[in-house]
């Protein structure tokens, strides 16, 4: 419904329409005269159909065939012509009118007013009168039209490609997320399974939950609140399977209101939290994690531990993988709007991510 919806109103509003509204409300406008006998409408449909040739052969031959590709000379060669032609076809036509029907006005059927003497039909007396003038002056007006219909075409085309473009960057993305998040839970199970653990169904249901909202409802441009806080700590869950008992691991995941945002944008955080820290596994390991959108303002907080006796454990040449992917979709999103910043001193690795969602 909605599909058939938007073909009616792209008819109904398209250049064609518009084409048909115009020469419809000019054919009202000049026969709409209850005194007009049936020659005086016929002789000003008559007129309306020489402007619309003047028009036409201009809008859709000249003008993109020459004028438009710079060829200004070829134009002018063809256009002047043309309107020499269309003045005398239209000069003459009310020397004719004025010949048989003499008790007719020029204005009663003409757009161009103008001084006429008596319907004389010779060559002479059609080529001094011509309205010239009137032709040049449609020429002038619908070839301004054509320029502005192109470049709104033009602006159009811009910004559907731009679009697509951009639709096209996000879904490679997501792309690049979803196999980096698999890769590390299915490692997850891997070590669940050998241990033979009591949480391995349980991470398989939590995993199976995860991926339904990454197939079905994370390519929606964007997501409720309530639905991404659920998949959050469903991948938290998942991933205290093997961190049980541990004390200073602390999330919080808060909202002002269950709007809508993008989805996902939570996850290289939250990934890279688990896949550098947890290679410590032990009572000294921690965690500070918080998602809060209050307002327009949404920030994204981490702070964990990492292990030392490896330099950089890794964080600059496989975090950084995630964040530049964050990186790269928030600069789609919302350019200028957002800040990313990390920190890592001798035992701490932090991650600060804000974005104005306005």
């Amino acid at each position: 419904m909605k599909e058939m919806v938007g073909k009616i109103l792209k008819a109904v509003t398209g250049r064609l329409a518009r084409n048909i509204y115009f020469w419809a409300l000019l054919i009202y406008t000049r026969t709409a005269d209850p005194t007009h006998t049936r020659w005086q409408t016929a002789i000003t449909l008559i007129l309306i159909l020489l402007l619309a040739i003047l028009t036409y052969t201009n809008n859709l031959v000249l003008v993109p065939r020459f004028l438009a590709k710079k060829k200004n000379w070829q134009y002018f060669i063809l256009a002047v012509p043309l309107c020499f032609f269309i003045s005398f076809c239209y000069e003459l036509t009310l020397k004719l009118m004025l010949h048989y029907f003499p008790h007719y006005t020029v204005d009663s059927v003409s757009l161009f007013v103008g001084h006429r003497t008596t319907g004389i039909l010779t060559f002479s007396a059609v080529i001094n009168e011509m309205e010239i003038g009137g032709a040049v002056s449609m020429l002038i007006i619908f070839t301004m039209a054509w320029y502005l219909t192109d470049y709104g075409r033009k602006q159009k085309a811009m910004e559907e490609a731009k679009k697509k473009q951009i639709e096209a960057e996000l879904l490679f993305l997501k792309g690049q997320i979803n196999p980096h998040f698999l890769f590390n839970t299915l490692n997850n199970l891997y070590g669940l399974c050998l241990s033979k653990s009591d949480n391995s169904a349980d991470a398989v249901l939590k995993l199976s939950a995860i991926l339904r909202y990454l197939l079905y409802e994370s390519n929606s441009e964007k997501v409720p609140f309530s639905k991404e806080k659920e998949i959050m700590l469903a991948y938290i869950d998942l991933e205290l399977l093997r961190l049980s008992e541990r004390d200073n691991l602390n999330f919080s995941i808060t909202s002002d209101s269950d709007r809508s945002i993008p989805p996902l944008l939570w996850l290289p955080v939250l990934e890279n939290v688990f896949k550098h820290g947890t290679r410590l596994l032990d009572d000294a390991y921690t965690i500070d994690y918080s998602f809060a959108l209050q307002h327009d303002l949404l920030t994204i907080y981490s702070k964990n531990n990492y292990d030392t006796r490896n330099n950089n454990n890794g964080l600059e040449k496989s975090g950084g993988i995630g964040l530049n992917n964050l990186k790269h979709r928030l600069e789609i999103l919302y350019p200028g709007k957002y800040i990313i910043e990390t920190n890592r001193d001798d035992e701490y690795y932090i991650a600060k991510v804000e974005i104005n969602l306005k």
